[in-house]
């Protein structure tokens, strides 16, 4: 005889782990703080090489280009100083929206995971409370 109950919890856990299991797990391997670090360091690392790809792309317009552009030391350190100081924005930028994006993200894998293992837990509940009541009407015959 089919066990209503339990094939909802079984459907339950089942439809879970088709829709999640893939990210949230990966996600929940790691403690929180080392998943925020090692994907801030992702994003800081790509950030670096775009900033760099674009500086790179802007000097080499500026070489290729036939005006003479003549710089005195000071403008030099100046363009150098402002270059770094956007690169530093935009790092701290990505740093802080990077730690708040990734930290919510484990939490709510982490909720789910929670949710999954609540699933698992009511059937094994079931279960148990199936075998007692079994014991007892054998008792009772």
């Amino acid at each position: 005889m089919v066990d209503i109950t339990k094939v909802y919890y079984m459907t339950e856990a089942a439809l879970f782990e088709k829709k999640h299991t893939d990210d949230v797990i990966k996600i929940v391997k790691y403690r929180r703080k080392d998943y925020i670090l090692l994907h801030m360091l992702m994003v800081l690392l790509a950030a670096t090489v775009g900033y760099a790809l674009v500086i790179g792309a802007v000097l080499f317009l500026v070489i290729m280009s036939e005006s003479e552009l003549v710089l005195t030391v000071g403008q030099a350190v100046g363009i150098a100083a402002a270059v770094a100081v956007v690169y530093l924005v935009i790092l701290i930028s990505y740093y802080v929206i990077s730690h708040k994006y990734y930290g919510e993200k484990h939490v709510r894998a982490r909720e789910q995971v929670t949710e999954y293992l609540d699933i698992l837990n009511d059937l094994k509940d079931y279960e148990n409370a199936k075998k007692t009541l079994d014991e007892i009407d054998l008792d009772i015959s």
